[in-house]
């Protein structure tokens, strides 16, 4: 039977760069790699508060985007 292996995450930071002319966000995307892939998610809303206080723009949005192998 084959099974996941975790191999990684990385941390997706969107902050808002602006508004098109209908209003909706434009944003921008930055990423951070070597992220525990089993971090729980107070711990990335802490990390990307303390990253998005050093950007220009507001925050937006935060995603974890983990990887995986597989192993048969």
């Amino acid at each position: 039977m084959a099974t996941f292996l975790p191999d990684g995450a990385r941390m997706v930071l969107k902050v808002q760069t602006g508004s098109d002319e209908w209003g909706k966000p434009k944003t921008k995307s930055l990423s951070w790699s070597g992220i525990d892939p089993a971090a729980d998610a107070d711990a990335v809303d802490a990390a990307a508060d303390a990253l998005a206080g050093l950007c220009l723009y507001p925050r937006n949005e935060v995603q974890v985007v983990a990887t995986n192998l597989v192993t048969a």
